[in-house]
Formats: C-alpha cells, sequence, structure tokens
C-alpha cells in the first residue's frame, strides 16, 4: 500500500499519452471527452491483471463500506480522498492512497479535474467511482473530462431531482408512489407560524433537503420542541411523522430497468431481507420514469397499518451495502457488469431482477458476541461476517474506537 500526493499539473504528453500500466507495461490509448469507454474493463482482463478502480471521496464511514464492495468485486482499489479520509489508507485492500487538497464538496473545477487525472495515469485506472454523496455529484460532473470511465451514476439533472427531498416527494406524487404529506417552508419562523394556526399538525419530522446521513433530521411533538430545535439551514422541509418500522430499499438501475435489488429492514443488530412487493412496483416506476443507472438507496417507513411511505432517496452508495453483499447482492459488482457493456441488454432486458430470498439475515458482530453462550446457532452467514471482519481489521477496529470517524453523533 503507498501513500502519496499527486496534485501537480499534468504534461501535455502525458495528457495525450496515458503512462503505461506498471503490470503489463501496456500503454492505453488517449481518450477523448465524452467518448465510449466500455472496452477498458475488458482490456484490463486480457491484460491478465484485476480491474483497477479509483474511488474518490470526502469522508471515510461510508466510503470505507464502498471500497470493501469493489474489492469483494475483484477490484484492486486505489483512493483519491481528504483530510476526512486518511484512514483508508490503513486497510490493507487499498492498494494506493493519495491525498489531494481538492474537496470533493459536490462542486467541480479545473483543479479537481486534473488531479483526478493525475491518479488515473499514475496507477494505470481502468475506471472511478465515488464513495459518498458530495463526492458523487462531484464525480458525474467530471467524468466528461476524466481519462477513464466512470461507474454508472444518474446525470447531473436526476442526481439533484433525487436527491433534494421536495423535488423527490413531488416526482413521488406524479407517479402515484405514497409519501408523507410534505411541505416545505422558508426559514424556522415560517414553520413556527404554519404550527400555531394548526397548518401543519404535529408530530412531524424537520428535514434538509439534500444533507445526508439523518444530518439535521429532528422529531418534533410539540411548538416548543422546535423553538428549541437546532436548525441550521433554510429552507426547511417537514413531514408528518409516521408511527411504524424504519425499513430500506435499494437497487442497481441500468438505464431505466432494475436489475438488482433489495427490501431490508436492520433492528436489534440483524440486517433482513423482507418481501414487501408495493414497493418493487413503487422503484420499478419510479426508475423506468427517470431513466436513471446506477446505485440507488430508499429510505422508507412500514406503518403499522401495513401502508408504507416513501421517505427520500440516496442517489449513491449507502452505508449498509456491505450487509446487502453479504446476502448475496454486490451493487458494486453490478455496476461493473453496466460498465463493461454487460447490462440489461438483449435477453437481459426480460431476465428477472437479482434479489435475496425474504427472510435471508445477516447478523452484526454484536448480535454475533450475544449468540456466542449458544454457538450451535451460528450461521453460515455470521461466519461470512466475521470473515469479512477478519480479512480487514484495522479500519473496524479503529472506526468503532472512533479513530477514523467523521463526526457522525447525529
Amino acid at each position: 500500500m503507498s501513500e502519496a500526493r499527486l496534485d501537480d499539473p499534468v504534461s501535455d504528453a502525458e495528457a495525450r499519452h496515458p503512462r503505461c500500466d506498471p503490470d503489463s507495461g501496456e500503454v492505453p490509448p488517449p481518450i477523448a471527452p465524452g467518448a465510449s469507454r466500455s472496452g477498458l474493463p475488458r482490456r484490463a482482463a486480457a491484460a491478465g491483471r484485476s480491474l483497477r478502480g479509483l474511488m474518490v471521496c470526502a469522508l471515510f464511514t461510508l466510503a470505507y463500506r464502498a471500497l470493501r464492495c469493489a474489492a469483494d468485486a475483484g477490484v484492486t482499489v486505489f483512493v483519491l480522498g481528504n483530510q476526512s479520509s486518511r484512514g483508508m489508507a490503513r486497510s490493507r485492500l487499498c492498494a494506493g492512497y493519495t491525498e489531494t487538497g481538492r474537496s470533493f464538496d459536490g462542486t467541480c473545477d479545473e483543479a479537481m479535474i486534473e488531479a483526478v487525472n493525475n491518479v488515473i495515469m499514475h496507477h494505470g485506472i481502468d475506471f472511478v467511482f465515488a464513495g459518498d454523496q458530495t463526492s458523487t455529484r462531484s464525480l458525474i460532473a467530471m467524468a466528461p473530462r476524466l481519462a477513464a470511465p466512470c461507474f454508472p451514476m444518474p446525470d447531473l439533472a436526476s442526481f439533484d431531482l433525487l436527491n433534494n427531498k421536495w423535488r423527490f416527494t413531488q416526482l413521488c406524487g406524479e407517479l402515484g408512489i405514497q409519501c408523507p404529506p410534505t411541505s416545505l417552508f422558508d426559514d424556522r419562523a415560517e414553520l413556527v407560524a404554519s404550527i400555531a394556526t394548526g397548518a401543519t399538525p404535529l408530530p412531524a419530522v424537520i428535514k434538509p433537503l439534500a444533507l445526508d446521513g439523518n444530518r439535521g433530521v429532528i422529531e418534533v411533538t410539540s411548538e416548543a420542541e422546535v423553538m428549541a430545535a437546532v436548525i441550521d439551514y433554510r429552507p426547511v422541509l417537514v413531514q408528518r411523522y409516521i408511527g411504524g418500522a424504519d425499513i430500506g430499499a435499494s437497487v442497481y438501475a441500468d438505464r431505466g430497468r432494475i436489475a438488482a435489488y433489495i427490501c431490508h429492514r436492520l433492528r436489534r443488530a440483524t440486517y433482513v431481507a423482507l418481501d414487501v412487493p408495493v414497493v418493487l412496483e413503487w422503484l420499478t416506476r419510479l426508475v423506468a420514469a427517470t431513466g436513471v443507472s446506477g446505485i440507488l438507496n430508499f429510505d422508507l417507513r412500514l406503518a403499522p397499518d401495513g401502508e408504507v411511505y416513501c421517505l427520500e432517496c440516496n442517489p449513491r452508495v449507502f452505508y449498509k451495502m456491505p450487509l446487502s453483499m453479504l446476502l448475496g447482492v454486490n451493487f458494486i459488482g453490478f455496476g461493473l457488469d453496466g460498465l463493461a457493456g454487460a447490462g440489461l441488454t438483449g435477453a437481459g432486458l426480460t431476465a428477472p431482477v437479482v434479489r435475496p430470498p425474504p427472510g435471508l439475515a445477516v447478523r452484526s458482530m454484536k448480535a454475533i458476541l450475544a449468540s456466542l453462550p449458544t454457538p450451535w446457532r451460528l450461521t453460515r452467514r455470521d461466519f461470512a461476517m466475521l470473515g469479512y471482519i477478519a480479512s480487514d481489521p484495522v479500519p473496524y477496529i479503529r472506526e468503532n474506537l472512533r479513530i477514523d470517524w467523521e463526526d457522525r453523533s447525529y
């Protein structure tokens, strides 16, 4: 594993002729912006080496999970990160870590493109993927200017539509997908006035439009709680509180069709595949309407009466992705098929959606440890989880000790 800084400008000669592959000596041909790059993964196989992926990321915890899924799919992963993602360098599955002062904050500029292309050429990278929300948006914007293809993602307009909680709920309404009653206010004062008149009933959930990981999400039951809450963003989105259980669903979409899907619930440190038919119906409708490709994750609520409500969409990698992988659905792997031009084409258009059987479960370390007094109850998937941790223990230990851990106290 190597650590480096590669922020130096690229020479014109290097831009025209990327560096030789360190293993094969092969010089990749220059790539014109916007050109088809689907042959690159196949060329890596022909050269007798694994696919080389470059992950760009701004943080650690979510990106590390994406790294694990990419490595499980057979990718040799290099990382281009920021100060907050230095923990990647301690993973034995990180083939090389480069730190840049360019922040993958959802924007894109010439210096950022140059920094990514430097690493692509230095390591002979076959494709680039993103490890968190803001880096996904930056990568979408950079993609036409990069010297390697990118993991399938929505286009920028679709990403912004799905990632914006207000616009997403409006789209769901147009498609007949049930969401909690939702309102948008310019600021806290406007929200408080609406609560005072009874126009916005409580309890409710207050959210920012586009932050991830539950940042800024607050459940309130009274006007006093609204006044006391830290709402340091605007506008303010408010959804009626729905009792019941948090569930989720994730898909890999290929140009408007779902190739892989899981509906899931994490409860008592156990991740379980669910069978909620209406969810797959909704997501099939939504993916078809937007025509997107890539990984999409959805937060949902299962009410006590069995009604399901769609809360929001995260058009990117997601925290529970390794748990889905341990249930047999590695979403990164499906993206590699799409990258190589082996997506839903021809007979694949009618192929069934890949999904784990309902009831299939994997337990986290906490649940496994609780079952040690009855070791005969350990399952094959329990041992797979133990193997997952043992294969790269240092990041797991450091994360649990809050050493490599951005502030996720929310």
